[in-house]
């Protein structure tokens, strides 16, 4: 009995130990913060990441492109207008050759290409020199300097679907994950999921995962509900999120609206029921602090672009009168960035002119060999 009352006073004492460790202001930052104190650490934190990340391989492969070019002949489009390519359709190894003459870049279905099978694999692998991955309108051209480039850019597709049909009815699917290696060395992990139906109501979510950790990433839909929602994450720790979600009334229910921005523990929040936005610091809403929605002039504005895109801003006046707008916060410079992550992660330069261009290669080569 009395082993047993020391045991329990044991783990009294340990819990109370524990409590008090977990407590302590040491490993609980937040406390003793100001709500101001806790945006600007908050705000400290996303612009390290969004520096980091722009420092990185894999900025420059979702960066990479100019939107105005196009691989191929000026003027033709970087794919067939109808196609329904899957994964097994393309599976094996493919590798940029400068060494194909111009005269025999056509296969018999009449489809331009530098790329010759070399093996096997259940996966899509493409091997390319970085220098035309990062300039793929110049897949077809000639230069001096081609025949001592190097197939240093390799993409590993796991999973890819592109069906595309115009017929009696428009629909769209799409799905693609792939790594990507430069110059053998891992640059990180794309993900893209794309469908749109005979209505043209869509879904649209796409994610670059970086080899540090991080990851950004966006999702559009429209249909009953339409919404948005663009976020960078470290491991699941939520450094920025932005979205917007409004659904359909009808005859019986009203319409609903919600939009809120998040930076780490930090939500900004404004709904169909309220008539003004709400700050929340770890779940518990902040009495006092005033949002007010802005251009780029600082003039007060309705508009419902989004931050991350530069298309509103957002001026907060805290309890005490204290003043930030939070572009100002964040920095011009990291605010930039932010704007060029998000609006690449829906443009997809890369995925357009090099992924699917070789994947529409690699299935008509097949095609014309089969």
């Amino acid at each position: 009995m009395k082993r047993n009352i020391i045991a329990v006073g044991a783990l009294l004492f340990f819990s109370a130990v524990l409590f008090s460790c977990s407590d302590n202001s040491d490993n609980n930052p937040e406390k003793g913060l100001s709500l101001e104190q806790s945006l600007k650490e908050k705000t400290v934190s996303l612009s390290t990441a969004v520096d980091e990340i722009t420092s990185s391989k894999g900025f420059d492969i979702i960066t990479m492109n100019d939107p105005t070019t196009k691989t191929g002949v000026e003027g033709e489009d970087d794919t067939r207008f109808s196609a329904n390519i899957t994964l097994d359709d393309v599976k094996g190894v493919y590798e940029y050759s400068a060494a194909i003459p111009a005269a025999t870049t056509e296969t018999k279905m009449g489809y331009n290409s530098k790329f010759e099978k070399t093996g096997d694999s259940e996966n899509f692998v493409v091997k390319l020199p970085k220098e035309k991955a990062g300039n793929p309108w110049k897949l077809y051209m000639a230069e001096d300097g081609d025949s001592a480039l190097v197939n240093d850019f390799v993409i590993t597709t796991t999973q890819y679907n592109y069906s595309f049909s115009a017929g009696e009815g428009f629909s769209f699917d799409y799905l693609l994950n792939s790594a990507i290696e430069v110059d053998s060395v891992p640059a990180g992990e794309l993900f893209v999921d794309w469908s749109i139906n005979n209505n043209l109501n869509f879904e649209y979510e796409s994610k670059f995962s970086f080899t540090d950790d991080y990851s950004v990433g966006i999702k559009f839909s429209h249909g009953d509900t339409v919404s948005y929602a663009y976020n960078l994450k470290n491991g699941e720790d939520v450094l920025f999120k932005e979205e917007m979600q409004f659904t359909k009334g009808d005859s019986t229910n009203s319409s609903a609206y919600e939009y809120k921005l998040t930076i780490g523990i930090i939500e900004i929040v404004k709904n169909s029921t309220s008539d003004s936005y709400m700050v929340y610091r770890d779940g518990v809403l902040e009495e006092g602090a005033v949002i007010e929605v802005i251009n780029n002039s600082g003039e007060s504005t309705e508009a419902d672009a989004v931050f991350c895109r530069k298309g509103r801003d957002l001026k907060i006046t805290f309890a005490d009168d204290s003043v930030v707008v939070l572009s100002e916060l964040l920095g011009q410079d990291t605010r930039d960035k932010m704007a060029e992550i998000f609006s690449s992660m829906y443009d997809m330069y890369f995925v357009n002119h090099v992924v699917n261009k070789v994947a529409h290669e690699a299935y008509y080569m097949n095609q014309a060999g089969s």
